[in-house]
């Protein structure tokens, strides 16, 4: 019932004629309390709250809080589920009839299954009162085989008899709250107390008659076998030394058995709960080292306030070495918020809900823990990554007009080269043709065919005429992004950045033309999203390409992703004059 998270509807505090009427509600529901121990449960120092919840599918619940511990629980759609919470069992185990299970079963249990009978510990040969004398729909208690602390609250799926008629097979118990469940997470949660081993012997469901009858059975028997005691002593002296001896041989061996059979069950339950408690501690410890790594290492005073999901996305997980894994549901915690309420409590960090978001509002830099932290790991060589700078070069193509002077230096039509490579080549071919006079170039038939000059003309400058040369080829723009290289044809359009106006009256900002300097639209605006503003990709009318969409008026945030991240130059964005007053002001001045 409260495996998945639940709304509050209202959360109020008793009065004092309410928490009168509460502690009679508990006395009645459960005789074995008395005053004295509803006092303690409720004390009068202590502020109690109810709160009116509505679960995941949609049933109405009544919880009863004491210092934000939930001690009982009520079903609005029936005023007799009233059940004390596993907290509360821990103090009293004995409210509720108990069931005890393979310590194999918890975690299914704490994924949110209910108790098959299989699952149950019974105490063999199974009886007709082997499961108690309830009725069908029953409140009971879930305990573990190693600790009669309960663990889960339910009710029973089926009647005892039905129970015993299944033949070990089917539903045993509809289970409403187990522990680590979100009820458990409304406050710090108590230490699960050790109980003892429970009692799952036959003989404790047997009504009182059969017991009874029993007894007299034995006493009817023993009373029928008795002799003097000097008979019994001859008999043994006289007896078969052999048979005696076998007999004898015989019960040492059974009882080897069975203690041998008892150890070994004992120590795999043990080894089996040292497991899972291991697990989670381990994960404790792991989660607690990550966020401290997170706070010493990548986390910056700059960077805060943060959204608590930015954080451990882009830095706590990233501060996790490299053959681990963090998994929060593995931990105690359960969730991200009951973690981080943890470190708050320490003095670590301090954070804020608004609206349902909470933010990393600032970290106590100088904090013990982070002083003592020993990052253990060896850091791993990094891969070398590929940068994300854009380089935006001038190139141009090698077409037929310029190809018979280009060939003789080894470049082919289509080929791509630079303009001081053009040069180069250019004033090569003209001192081999010895066509320079300082810096007047003298043109001879081919180079005036290249050039296109008028019929009579038989000098230029020798700056014109590389000039000229050069505009008889393709221009194009060399665009490398992470390695890669694109080829862009003719002029190169900036990056566009502008504001606009959308339903609401709400500012947005618009990037469009990233496509042509090989930036992703999608990553890019994922990149937009740390600021905390909502990014999207969208076709805007009457552009090419789809443009990237952000939230607000974010001009500045992106001229410096690009400039600062991208490597991108200012003569490749456009837009600006979009920003906020303000940096149009600081600017001028």
């Amino acid at each position: 019932m409260f495996i998945k998270p639940f709304k509050v509807k209202s959360n109020n505090q008793l009065k004092g004629t309410e928490r009168k009427k509460l502690c009679e509600y508990v006395l009645s529901t459960y005789p074995c309390l008395t005053e004295e121990t509803v006092q303690v449960l409720l004390p009068k120092k202590e502020s109690i709250t109810v709160m009116r919840i509505v679960t995941h599918h949609g049933q109405l619940c009544k919880l009863y809080c004491v210092a934000r511990i939930p001690l009982f629980f009520q079903l609005e759609t029936s005023s007799s589920m009233f059940f004390p919470t596993i907290y509360t069992l821990w103090h009293h185990p004995h409210l509720l009839h108990d069931f005890t299970m393979r310590i194999q079963v918890l975690p299914k249990l704490i994924e949110g299954a209910d108790l098959m009978l299989p699952g149950l510990v019974v105490k063999e040969p199974i009886t007709f009162y082997s499961y108690g004398k309830l009725a069908k729909g029953t409140p009971v208690s879930v305990n573990t085989e190693e600790n009669k602390a309960p663990i889960a609250v339910g009710i029973t799926a089926l009647s005892s008899e039905d129970m015993y008629l299944s033949a070990g097979r089917g539903k045993c118990i509809q289970i409403y709250h187990v522990m680590g469940d979100n009820l458990c997470q409304l406050g710090k949660s108590p230490v699960r107390p050790d109980l003892g081993l429970p009692n799952v012997s036959a003989e404790d469901h047997l009504d009182d008659n059969e017991k009874d009858n029993e007894k007299s059975e034995i006493t009817k028997t023993d009373s029928d076998d008795t002799k003097p005691l000097s008979n019994l002593i001859n008999e043994l002296e006289i007896g078969n030394d052999d048979v005696n001896a076998d007999k004898t041989d015989c019960i040492s061996q059974d009882i080897t058995n069975e203690t041998e059979e008892q150890a070994e069950s004992t120590t795999n339950t043990n080894s089996v709960t040292s497991e899972f408690i291991d697990l989670t501690k381990e994960m404790d410890e792991l989660l607690e080292y990550c966020f401290l790594k997170a706070c010493k290492t990548t986390l910056k005073a700059n960077d805060l306030p943060m959204l608590t999901s930015n954080f451990f996305k882009n830095h706590l997980l990233t501060a996790c070495p490299s053959d681990k894994n963090i998994d929060i549901k593995k931990s105690r915690y359960k969730k991200l918020s009951v973690f981080l309420a943890d470190m708050k409590s320490k003095g670590l960090i301090n954070t804020s809900v608004t609206k349902g978001v909470e933010s990393l509002l600032s970290v106590e830099f100088k904090h013990p823990l982070l002083k003592e932290l020993v990052i253990t790991e060896t850091p791993v060589p990094s891969e070398p990554v590929a940068s994300n700078t854009v380089g935006v070069s001038d190139c141009y193509k090698v077409t037929t007009d310029v190809l018979p002077i280009l060939t003789i230096y080894g470049y082919e039509k289509g080929d791509t080269i630079e303009r001081r490579q053009i040069r180069e080549c250019f004033t090569k071919y003209v001192k081999q043709e010895n066509l320079q006079d300082g810096k007047i170039l003298k043109l001879n038939p081919q180079l005036a065919g290249i050039l296109k000059t008028k019929e009579h003309q038989e000098t230029l400058s020798m700056e014109d005429g590389i000039n000229k040369f050069v505009g008889r080829m393709t221009h194009m723009h060399q665009i490398t992004l992470a390695g890669t290289t694109i080829l862009h044809k003719g002029k190169l359009e900036p990056i566009d950045m502008r504001v606009t106006m959308r339903s609401g009256g709400k500012k947005v900002t618009l990037v469009n033309n990233l496509e042509a300097f090989g930036i992703n639209s999608k990553d890019f605006s994922k990149e937009c999203q740390n600021i905390g503003a909502s990014a999207t990709v969208t076709d805007d009318p009457g552009k090419k390409t789809p443009s990237v969409l952000v939230q607000g008026n974010q001009i500045l945030y992106v001229y410096k992703l690009l400039t600062e991240k991208y490597g991108i130059k200012k003569t490749y964005i456009r837009g600006l004059e979009f920003a906020p007053k303000k940096y149009n002001a600081n600017k001028k001045k």
